[in-house]
């Protein structure tokens, strides 16, 4: 009898462990399944990474600035302005005098060409008892004779009585050789 005790507990020991070796298969082939789901997962991710990135490449090269091979200011004209180290600056005391506008005064005026841009560059100090609530306005440059030859768009922020700001404005254009300007609501 012993044997048959025996032979009957390894035969349970069997049917056990078959028992459990389809619930172990199946484990593992939920865990496999689980890994290729994450692989493929990750893999879409990068390729819309690499897709997001072609597209933002692309938007930044289209929105880029492209200046003119050919630069349109004139080196070689230098009627009120000189032009050393490749920069072209007004010399004209009547455009560098201080200017009034709306209780504005502009002051410490450049008009300067360098790189392919003319910049207009002044201190603007409000001296009215008023606050200055900024706005959009026109730079109009004139010849000797008082003719108007370009205008160049300009913005000013709000500025409290007694304060001062500055007018930074650029364009593509030649008016370094400017007699004068005047400030003009746009």
């Amino acid at each position: 009898m012993p044997q048959q005790s025996n032979s009957r507990k390894t035969t349970k020991s069997k049917k056990k462990r078959l028992s459990k070796m389809p619930f172990f298969y199946i484990v593992i082939l939920l865990i496999a399944v689980v890994i290729t789901v994450c692989l493929v997962v990750r893999n879409n991710q990068k390729k819309e990474e690499e897709q997001a990135g072609q597209n933002t490449t692309e938007a930044k090269e289209e929105d880029k600035i492209i200046l003119p091979e050919q630069t349109l200011i004139d080196f070689n004209n230098t009627e009120n302005a000189k032009v050393e180290n490749s920069v072209k600056e007004n010399t004209s005391s009547k455009l560098a005098e201080p200017k009034t506008f709306l209780g504005l005064t502009f002051k410490d005026i450049k008009l300067k060409a360098e790189g392919g841009i003319t910049r207009l560059t002044a201190t603007v100090e409000n001296n009215s008892s008023t606050r200055y609530e900024g706005g959009d306005i026109f730079a109009i440059f004139t010849n000797k004779d008082g003719s108007e030859y370009a205008r160049l768009k300009g913005s000013l922020p709000p500025i409290e009585p007694g304060d001062t700001n500055g007018l930074d404005a650029g364009t593509t254009s030649d008016v370094t050789n400017a007699y004068d300007f005047r400030i003009e609501a746009r």
